[in-house]
């Protein structure tokens, strides 16, 4: 599968120029950022996910190059949890996945609108069967017991736009849903007591990477459906590869990806949200786990690729700074 071109200094220009920007939020944008350059904690997810490890090693850049005088990684369970608290003045920056930050906007109207600072990752959404299960497509998980996600994350809500396309909900044999997270969902899937598991995370996923060192285990192709998802959703979904050898002993399979963003509140100072993307780019060595070997996204040209979502006018500010 070929990899998107980047774009060429003259497009990337362009590109920066027609993006969305938050000066259409009435209000907000001339407000400063109440967290300032204190404190700056991080809703990200599970512990001992991509996500949590990503966001920990951000939050220590953030004070060693004097970004922030403080900053946690805060371990949740969801995308809209962590859009949730960042509303609530409960965090200063929030990672989540494109399709549930568009959603979340979708929902909330113009109130507490999060903006994104840059997309920081790839997502993978994996289904993961046990061998001998029977199930060879999404259409196979008709009547089976599934873990979903725990609730409103991204799995949960990626999976509920995958189920739709393959026309598996609200079906006379639609499967039987179980919102677990990753811990819970794992140990499930290990136990039997499900037939298949749905997650989402950057490669690997570390706790099913322990998992497969001791079980046998399978992944699900669910690309069938990317052209529905694009069609309905367009600029959100990708298509990707989870490469062989990721997880001991799973084959290579394709599936749909989701760009995993930084969000902040609109209220943020436009200094400030420049200070974090320029850290971003300037310092991306500093960011990538020890573990990953998914996509990251820490680069100028890939950071603006925001799937539609508007930027925060200080981080649009900072890239067009960085190709001055």
């Amino acid at each position: 599968m070929n990899p998107e071109p980047l774009p060429s200094r003259r497009k990337l220009l362009k590109y920066l120029l027609a993006l969305p920007v938050a000066a259409t939020i009435p209000a907000l944008c001339s407000c400063t950022s109440r967290a300032s350059a204190g404190r700056l904690d991080i809703a990200s997810g599970e512990d001992g996910g991509m996500y949590f490890q990503f966001a920990s090693l951000l939050s220590k850049a953030l004070v060693a190059n004097g970004v922030a005088e403080q900053s946690h990684a805060l371990n949740t369970q969801a995308s809209a949890q962590n859009l949730a608290m960042l509303a609530g003045n409960e965090a200063e920056l929030a990672l989540a996945l494109a399709d549930t930050a568009d959603q979340y906007r979708k929902d909330h109207g113009s109130q507490t609108q999060p903006l994104a600072l840059g997309r920081v990752y790839q997502n993978y959404f994996h289904c993961i069967l046990r061998p001998g299960t029977g199930i060879e497509s999404l259409h196979d998980l008709a009547g089976r017991t599934i873990g979903t996600g725990a609730p409103e994350s991204g799995t949960w809500v990626t999976g509920q736009r995958i189920l739709e396309a393959a026309k598996l909900k609200n079906s006379a044999n639609a499967p039987t849903e179980l919102q677990y997270g990753y811990a819970a969902g794992l140990d499930a899937l290990s136990r039997g007591s499900i037939d298949a598991l749905f997650l989402f995370g950057g490669l690997p996923v570390m706790p099913l990477s322990e998992l497969a060192s001791s079980m046998d285990l399978e992944l699900l192709d669910v690309s069938g459906v990317l052209p529905q998802l694009r069609e309905r959703y367009p600029d959100l979904y990708d298509a990707v590869v989870i490469p062989e050898g990721t997880y001991h002993g799973v084959k290579s399979v394709q599936t749909i990806g989701v760009g995993n963003l930084l969000m902040a509140r609109a209220d943020m100072a436009d200094d400030l949200a420049g200070a974090i993307v320029k850290l971003l780019v300037d310092h991306a060595d500093q960011l990538v786990p020890d573990s990953s070997a998914g996509i990251q996204f820490l680069t100028t040209e890939t950071l603006i690729s925001t799937g539609g979502l508007p930027l925060h006018p200080g981080a649009r500010t900072a890239y067009r700074e960085l190709h001055g």
